[in-house]
């Protein structure tokens, strides 16, 4: 009972030493809230400004880039130390209205960087201008030198082409400057194959050269056809207006009439004989009536008079007679005489209805026979040397001038068709007055 005494004594001790305690530390005080601060108000958000309406583009008009570019290879795989050739082709807009110019400065052999690689040389082709573009073209020749890429892919770096745009209605003053990137080509040293790759790149190694060179080949061409196609036109005009204008009839070749080239050109080569003489002796009566015959000959095929002609013989030329050979194969020897006067020629140059068209090769046919015929049969007195050559000299030019014409296909009209129907009478018939 005693113990229980003492313990609740020792209780109560306990108790009251707490409370004790408990009043020499009271409890913290309750804290006080902060004032509420008020949240700052959002500042209003400037309107962002509506974007640049893009008009359609007129009729006639496409909308398309200012520049685009391209470059290639003439090789996939390089070794170390080995020349490539690198094509660099650019197309810029170039109309009235509107030019994009290019910094070509920058795309120079001597300034262009491809690092790791390095430009050997290179040139710049003439530009090509096909409306509305301009294109220009570089051609590097580049290497690599790097001894630490063997057996390494090595890609062409990207490559900036710097531009600006100038407008005709600004005043053609140019624009702010503006990129074109164009992207990198991956290589590949020895036996590597890039690992970018997509394809096995097999360019052409073609450009602005060869296109150069085949555009001046297809013109050289067209100009040779063109000469070619006109002398075929002419030659098949030839043929036609010979295949219509006469009708050729089959005779033996021994009585084919003399053609007016031939005659012609007989009369020129006695005149020129003539000539020749003269200047060697002077001149005697044999040698003003070998002009004569030759004269009257030219002139009767001028005019459209009948000539007689007869197979050559043997025997010289007689007088008053013309020696012609004709044919290219098989040459014929053909005697030609004419008995044609001044005034025979006088009264088919006033003949209105005759179509003439060497009248003034005639008109000096005519001075020259009127000469000649007095100076051959006229009074025995000494020659009249200058008129004589004054004759000869007018003789040979008339006697050409008819050639030439009688070349062409409608050279002397209706004259040589009347000469030539006649040409085969043995006799000899003229104008006697």
């Amino acid at each position: 009972m005693h113990v229980k005494k003492t313990g609740l004594f020792l209780a109560l001790l306990f108790i009251g030493a707490t409370g004790t305690a408990f009043a020499q530390f009271p409890a913290p005080p309750t804290p006080i809230p902060a004032p509420e601060v008020a949240a700052p108000k959002p500042r209003p958000v400037a309107p962002r400004p509506a974007p640049p309406v893009r008009l359609p583009p007129k009729e006639g008009q496409v909308e398309t880039a200012p520049i685009k570019c391209w470059w290639k290879t003439d090789t996939t795989e390089v070794r170390i130390g080995q020349r490539f050739m690198l094509t660099l082709t650019c197309g810029v807009i170039e109309t009235q209205s509107l030019k994009v110019t290019a910094n070509t400065n920058a795309l120079d052999p001597g300034a262009l960087q491809v690092t790791p690689f390095e430009v050997a040389s290179g040139v710049r082709r003439e530009d090509i201008l096909s409306p509305p573009w301009r294109y220009f073209q570089y051609e590097y020749q580049v290497r690599l030198l790097n001894e630490g890429f063997f057996g390494q892919e090595v890609s062409l770096p990207s490559l900036s082409v710097t531009y600006n745009i100038q407008a005709a209605s600004g005043g053609d003053t140019q624009g702010r400057d503006l990129t074109y990137a164009l992207p990198g080509l991956p290589m590949r040293v020895a036996s590597i194959v890039p690992r970018n790759a997509a394809d096995i790149r097999d360019v052409s190694k073609d450009g602005f050269e060869t296109i150069a060179a085949r555009r001046f080949r297809a013109s050289l061409a067209m100009v040779a056809g063109a000469i070619l196609a006109s002398f075929a036109v002419v030659l098949f005009i030839i043929a036609v207006a010979r295949a219509l204008g006469r009708v050729r009839r089959r005779v033996p070749a021994a009585g084919k009439p003399a053609t007016p080239v031939a005659v012609y050109g007989a009369s020129l080569g006695a005149l020129a004989q003539v000539k020749a003489e003269v200047a060697r002796t002077g001149w005697s009566a044999a040698l003003v009536r070998r002009a004569l015959a030759a004269v009257r000959v030219a002139s009767a095929m001028g005019i459209g008079r009948a000539v007689a002609q007869a197979p050559a013989g043997r025997g010289a030329e007689r007088e008053g007679q013309l020696l012609v050979n004709q044919g290219l194969v098989r040459r014929r020897r053909i005697m030609v005489s004419a008995s044609t006067t001044s005034g025979a020629v006088e009264r088919a140059l006033a003949n209105p209805e005759t179509s003439l068209r060497s009248r003034a090769a005639l008109e000096s046919l005519r001075g020259a026979l009127s000469a000649l015929s007095v100076a051959a049969y006229g009074r025995p007195a000494e020659l009249d040397t200058i008129a004589l050559d004054r004759a000869m000299s007018e003789s040979l030019d008339a006697v050409n001038q008819l050639r030439l014409r009688s070349l062409l296909p409608f050279g002397n009209g209706a004259s040589n068709e009347t000469a030539m129907a006649s040409l085969g009478s043995p006799s000899i018939s003229g104008d006697r007055a």
